[in-house]
């Protein structure tokens, strides 16, 4: 996540120094060009970012976007921090790693009440408690094991560990 805030504040002081009459050197541009891609192929915050950053392919288009828009640099920097705020906050408030949401929702499809269950535990004792988020985890792949079974009707002792239910 830390490295997700760096990249998200780099690109937003790239576009204050743009708005603020800095122009950028081509190392400037192919850095916002790179960061945006990554951003915006990111599926946990891409739909957190500002707008113009789906549509402002280069510094000099965001440039064309913001300098009709605020006269006075003040307002233009005013402007990216409210805009980009949203997304920096979702960051601190945090304590998700960038495919908690997408596993939860593949969890989802399992349809299994212990599955479910196994998974929010280890989500809930990850930041305070690593060795019982660790035990969790351990649950959740024996639940996802058997949930496998069950659905093909193959037959397990519930005393089974991972291996033997891979197996």
């Amino acid at each position: 996540m830390d490295e997700l805030f760096v990249q998200i504040e780099s690109i937003k002081n790239m576009m204050i120094a743009r708005a603020t009459g800095s122009y950028p050197s081509d190392t400037d541009d192919t850095e916002y060009k790179k960061l945006r891609a990554e951003l915006l192929g990111n599926p946990l915050i891409k739909s957190k970012l500002p707008r113009f950053m789906r549509t402002c392919r280069s510094l000099d288009e965001f440039w064309g976007f913001i300098k009709p828009k605020f006269e006075h640099y003040a307002d233009r920097r005013r402007f990216l921090r409210d805009e980009f705020d949203p997304v920096l906050t979702f960051l601190e408030e945090s304590n998700q790693a960038p495919m908690d949401e997408s596993i939860t929702e593949t969890l989802t499809t399992l349809d299994s009440a212990s599955v479910q269950a196994a998974w929010q535990k280890a989500l809930e004792r990850r930041n305070d408690d690593p060795e019982g988020a660790i035990t969790s985890a351990r649950t959740l792949l024996e639940a996802v094991c058997k949930h496998i079974l069950d659905e093909d009707s193959i037959s397990y002792d519930d005393k089974d560990d991972i291996p033997k239910l891979y197996g």
